[in-house]
């Protein structure tokens, strides 16, 4: 199970993929744009309810009024192709009437989407219904990599190793994208030096 932090990690990487100056994905806002769509196919945790006007605690999650954070639905509906691609049109159209380039944020926020989902792929034992609403048969194919889920670990344990494993991971790449970017321009700075003298 990729934890938050693993999805915005991988929103951190493929922001420093897609950094450059002709570009208009740079700095904070960008940054946390692609956080925040690398999180968002997650939002099926959340579950209105009933409007219930006291707080109480269920075997499946935690209820509040109007709210409840619950595991029932989860790796539903919002992990799908189907959701990229509603994902990309919303923020497609948002972004037009915005006046921006509508292709460039769709494409950055259906990547951060699409991103997420392979990353469940390859840890939920119960699979995905990735070609909903097409079809709600479950993909499996649960690697369990880099390392599975042990009941003996207990549930609490192997969110802290995944979150340890996912900085040791994802933090790597990021670090190694982010060094050979700046090597990379520190190298074209040099060039342009050279000629300009």
């Amino acid at each position: 199970m990729p934890t938050p932090l693993g999805h915005a990690l991988t929103g951190a990487i493929i922001h420093t993929i897609i950094r450059k100056k002709k570009q208009r994905c740079q700095g904070w806002i960008c940054l946390l744009f692609c956080i925040i769509f690398s999180n968002l196919p997650d939002i099926d945790f959340i579950t209105l309810t009933n409007f219930q006007l006291f707080q109480e605690w269920t075997g499946s999650g935690f209820s509040l009024p109007w709210i409840r954070l619950s595991w029932e639905n989860h790796h539903g509906p919002t992990h799908s192709f189907g959701f990229v691609i509603l994902v990309m049109l919303v923020v497609g159209v948002v972004a037009r009437i915005f006046r921006k380039s509508w292709k460039q944020w769709g494409i950055i926020s259906g990547s951060c989407v699409l991103f997420h989902i392979l990353m469940d792929l390859l840890i939920t034992k119960k699979g995905l219904i990735l070609f909903y609403p097409l079809s709600t048969h479950r993909i499996i194919l649960a690697t369990g990599f880099p390392f599975g889920y042990s009941p003996e670990m207990g549930f609490v344990g192997f969110v802290i190793m995944s979150a340890v494993e996912e900085m040791v991971i994802l933090g790597g790449i990021l670090i190694a994208l982010t060094w050979t970017r700046a090597a990379t321009k520190k190298v074209s700075g040099e060039r342009e030096g050279v000629s300009g003298e």
